[in-house]
Formats: C-alpha cells, structure tokens, sequence
C-alpha cells in the first residue's frame, strides 16, 4: 500500500518533464541555465519530505521522494525545478 501511494505522489511531481515522441525544433527552444552559476547542465537529484505517521494513509511515517534538478557544477536548484509547496 505505503508504495502505491509513494508511486503517485512521485508520478505527480515528475509528470509532464517528458514527453516521448514530441517532435520540436531546437532552435525554436531556450536554454535553462543555473540561476547561480549560469551553468547550462543539470543531474537529477531528490529531495526528500517526510510524511508523519497521522497524515499517512498507512498510519506509519513515510519518506517521499521529490525528483529535481540540480546544476551540474555548482548543486543549486534552480526556483522553477522546485515543486510548489
């Protein structure tokens, strides 16, 4: 149950970053780059929140991973990478 439940609130906050099969032309694009350092490269990265015991649907306290993106050379995430809160 407890992974079912991680799985759709993973599913919510990384839907829609991809989309296969889309065709687009590049030069029609902008780069995204690092809102600290003006790097243009990014590794996936997780932020972790903590769900307490009363509010789980389980009834125990869970981790809940959040995927983002974080630059490449510097580590900072960028306020757009970040889900809202």
């Amino acid at each position: 149950m407890e992974d079912n439940y991680v799985k759709n609130v993973i599913k919510k906050y990384t839907m829609n970053r991809e989309q296969p099969g889309l065709n687009v032309d590049f030069s029609q694009t902008t780069a995204e780059v690092c809102e600290s350092c003006e790097n243009d490269t990014f590794t996936q990265v997780f932020k972790m929140r903590k769900l307490s015991a009363l509010l789980s649907p389980t009834g125990q306290e869970s981790m809940i991973p959040i995927q983002v993106f974080a630059c490449a050379k510097c580590g900072y995430i960028n306020k757009g990478f970040l889900p809202k809160e």
